[in-house]
């Protein structure tokens, strides 16, 4: 039911872009998006979901908008992925109040290629992640003010794990998490760091 893998499967991130640049995608209104446009100018993270309702999704991209300024003013792009249609993609924006642009990947052609894996059972439901995943959904209900994160309807391929990727202006792939389980993503002060090593910080 979940479409998980036997044995685990080893990622396998590019060291560039090129089987990427020239994929177009929609974004949540819609419209195509060119992803080699995405870091023509701009180093840019693309940073990978599993499906719109996973929690620990939920909880990344949350982070990610808190922290987008600090992407803003490093001159460095941000654009999520995830799994569905562009309406999907626009529920989980208003949802979680989002200003991130959102892009779907209906076929998962573009986690292939970024080299993402594909997760076992226990790589999606051991007592580790699911431990996670409850903290992550106690501690957003006790934050006054916060984005509350929990589990939600699966959209998509349940067991396709995600990760990041930070693309440099030349194509070439700076930077590469790519998820062991559904609760590994990086914080974001790491691929801002990451991003911001490929060229000085912009004002």
């Amino acid at each position: 039911m979940l479409d998980t893998v036997k044995d685990r499967q080893a990622t396998r991130p590019p060291v560039h872009a090129h089987d990427l640049e020239d994929e177009v995608l929609k974004d949540d209104s819609g419209q195509d998006v060119r992803l080699g446009d995405l870091w023509r100018d701009r180093p840019t993270a693309l940073v990978f979901l599993r499906h719109f309702g996973c929690v620990f999704c939920r909880h990344h991209a949350v982070r990610l908008h808190r922290a987008r300024q600090g992407f803003e003013d490093a001159g460095v792009g941000l654009a999520v992925i995830g799994m569905g249609t562009p309406e999907d993609a626009a529920e989980f924006r208003r949802i979680h109040g989002m200003e991130l642009p959102v892009l779907v990947d209906p076929d998962r052609r573009i986690y292939e290629r970024a080299g993402a894996k594909i997760a076992t059972i226990d790589e999606l439901l051991s007592p580790k992640v699911v431990a996670r995943g409850i903290k992550h959904t106690i501690l957003s209900r006790l934050r006054l003010g916060s984005v509350v994160v929990h589990q939600g309807r699966i959209r998509g391929h349940a067991a396709q794990l995600g990760g990041v990727l930070v693309v440099a202006p030349d194509g070439s792939v700076r930077y590469a998490h790519l998820s062991k389980d559904a609760s590994d993503d990086p914080p974001p002060s790491e691929v801002l760091a990451a991003a911001r090593a490929i060229r000085p910080r912009t004002k």
